[in-house]
């Protein structure tokens, strides 16, 4: 465990190092030879260099306003490019960084280093080994509002295949999670509440019972991968359940008895219905403030939706929870029931004996 602890502290010591101390190499470090192989694997003399252009070691700057006629080559620093450069800029074991106002008429190149766009142009090639081309001004693209709308889009169109197949393929498990949200829609979300909080613990719980015995260490990086699919397996059967009784609910009929056709009709639509804060929110992409608030609303009723459908998954056990029929009512039993039998032979009534002494009638 020690050992462990201290190549984890290593690699962070070695993740948190300064840029300077991977990316550049001390001037005086880098042998004659190798600099010379260097130059000319790129093209270079250093006596070419010095004849119209400018050499380094350990970084050079060009100041704002100031030529270079030649290139510009630096060994062990970086190249800062304020000014004009006629040539191309070359950095071994540093980086180029091309500030604003600078211009390089040829390329810029960094060899184990970075090349940095800080506003300058580079009207060559721009070429880093083995780090990529960086340019930390250049924000990336905004999104547009017709690239929202498609994924929006997109994601509805994905979300009605998946509600579609599981309509077709789990039925049974679909209708079952459905009256689960038909009969008590605030007891499945407070499940599901309970349920996006004790995933985690249990997954846990699992780990910790599977690495105990032999066999289930060999489990554990199973589990670790199926229990988050079956969670999200879950929330899906859920979402669905819930997008069906929405559609239901606005076709205005409702029951497991329903065709195939209005099963299929009140599915789109309730995906549709769900889907929808999302699709406004992709048509008021640009449009700031309102922009924000449309997709907080659309987060809070797909989390909302999710959560729920969580708790009727869980209260239903993923849908294989049937509910017995009750027996029918028996009719209440009306006035006196007699052992007589309604059809046959009639009782007759037994003699009784005279008395002695007595009459008869």
């Amino acid at each position: 465990m020690r050992i462990l602890l201290l190549m984890a502290a290593t690699l962070l010591g070695l993740a948190a190092a300064p840029r300077s101390a991977c990316a550049q190499v001390s001037g005086a470090a880098v042998q004659a030879d190798t600099v010379a192989e260097a130059l000319r694997a790129f093209g270079f003399t250093r006596e070419g260099i010095e004849l119209n252009g400018r050499f380094a070691r350990g970084g050079t700057v060009v100041e704002a306003g100031d030529s270079v006629a030649g290139p510009v080559v630096t060994v062990g620093g970086d190249a800062d490019i304020h000014g004009f450069v006629s040539g191309g800029v070359l950095a071994l074991w540093g980086d180029v960084v091309v500030h604003s106002g600078a211009d390089v008429v040829g390329g810029v190149t960094a060899y184990h280093g970075r090349v940095i766009i800080d506003g300058g142009r580079v009207r060559g090639s721009l070429q880093a080994s083995p780090a990529p081309v960086a340019s930390p001004d250049a924000a990336p693209a905004p999104m547009t509002t017709g690239r929202s709308v498609s994924l929006a889009l997109g994601w509805t169109g994905m979300m009605l295949a998946v509600a579609l197949l599981v309509l077709v393929v789990a039925n049974s498990n679909l209708e079952s999670t459905a009256r689960a949200l038909e009969q008590d829609f605030g007891r499945s979300f407070f499940v599901g509440v309970l349920g996006h909080f004790g995933f985690l613990p249990l997954l846990v719980l699992l780990v910790v019972l599977l690495a105990i015995t032999i066999l289930g260490v060999l489990l554990v990086p199973f589990a670790l991968v199926a229990a988050p699919i079956a969670f999200a397996g879950l929330i899906t059967l859920g979402w669905v359940a819930l997008a069906l009784v929405c559609g239901r609910a606005l076709l205005r009929s409702r029951g497991a008895a329903d065709s195939r056709a209005d099963a299929i009709r009140a599915m789109l639509l309730g995906v549709l219905l769900l889907m929808t804060p999302w699709l406004l929110a992709a048509v008021f992409q640009a449009t700031g403030t309102l922009a924000v608030v449309a997709r907080v609303i659309a987060i809070g009723v797909t989390w909302v939706a999710g959560t729920a459908g969580l708790g009727a998954t869980i209260i239903s056990r993923a849908g294989s929870r049937q509910e017995r029929p009750e027996p029918p009512p028996q009719a209440p039993l009306q006035g006196w029931a007699t052992p007589t039998p309604i059809s046959g032979v009639a009782a007759a009534r037994r003699p009784i004996p005279a008395r002695p002494g007595a009459t008869p009638k």
